[in-house]
């Protein structure tokens, strides 16, 4: 198994394509550099997961924000995916209701319970396009895989299938199945094979299994072949995912000139002004 490498591909008899992302080494590398609780960290490997397979597509240049925000535990969750694969991520949580959930719920609290009140938020600010493409959907379901489906039937996204799996041990997965729009003219009997052919594609997909998606010994192309093979499955070129934040001095400079004389006097300590990145926790000194 290949880890930190996003894989496209298409199904030759249907009008599908797809991504499988396994992530590890670059995962831990973002996990570690925050030192957040297990749970925490648990929901963020998903949430990067499934960035990378929505996200990643050659046909768009840019950046690209998938976001939990403003829950009343779990204040904000986002991924930042480069059109090249560089990600960055990051949480913010009230310690006091995580602390207090966690003990109500004996240190397993649902989904709905963590992320309660929170939206679910997907944002392309794409270099060729003069305004930034955003979708806001409350977030609802049992899992992440189940908001993800909720969001794409209510921001009109292409019929989609997704999973998405972690583990403890710095590891995260996803597998995406997106429909393609049919001809425009199209004859009722190839209409009716399309749907055919996408539920069938969708029932493979709902037969992969954790541990298929974690197998050291199973290639990205050995388990795509196995699920789809039916469907004649062509892989395309892999893209690597390294971790990487766009965070820079420049850019914090740039932010503080936004910011009153007062504010910025506010914020000096010894005679200078230090900020630290969310993302990668790099510090700022001017």
């Amino acid at each position: 198994m290949t880890s930190d490498v996003l894989t496209p591909f298409y199904l030759g008899k249907a009008q599908v394509r797809g991504k499988l992302i396994r992530l590890g080494a670059q995962l831990e590398s973002i996990l570690k550099s925050h030192s957040y609780p297990p749970l925490i960290n648990r929901y963020l490997s998903e949430l990067i997961a499934i960035g990378a397979v929505l996200s990643l597509n050659p046909k768009m240049d840019g950046v690209f924000t998938l976001q939990i925000s403003q829950g009343q535990i779990l204040k904000m969750m986002v991924v930042d995916i480069t059109s090249e694969g560089g990600i960055r991520a990051c949480a913010k949580w009230d310690q006091t209701s995580f602390d207090n959930l966690l003990q109500e719920t004996n240190g397993n609290p649902t989904l709905n319970q963590l992320f309660q009140g929170a939206f679910l938020v997907f944002t392309a600010d794409l270099k060729d396009s003069p305004e930034r493409y955003q979708a806001v959907v409350e977030l609802s379901g049992t899992t992440l895989s189940d908001c993800m489906h909720h969001f794409f039937r209510q921001s009109d996204q292409l019929a989609t299938g997704l999973v998405a799996v972690s583990n403890d041990e710095f590891s995260a997965a996803a597998l995406i199945l997106q429909r393609l729009p049919s001809a425009l003219d199209q004859t009722e009997v190839e209409k009716e094979k399309e749907d055919d052919d996408w539920l069938s594609a969708l029932s493979f997909l709902g037969t992969v299994t954790k541990k298929e998606l974690f197998d050291p010994s199973l290639s990205a192309n050995d388990l795509l072949f196995r699920l789809f093979h039916e469907h004649q499955v062509h892989v395309l070129p892999e893209k690597n995912i390294v971790v990487y934040c766009h965070c820079s001095k420049e850019k914090i400079e740039k932010m503080l000139a936004n910011f009153s004389d007062a504010d910025k006097k506010d914020m000096v300590v010894d005679n200078k002004i230090e900020i630290t990145c969310e993302f990668c926790n790099k510090t700022y000194t001017l």
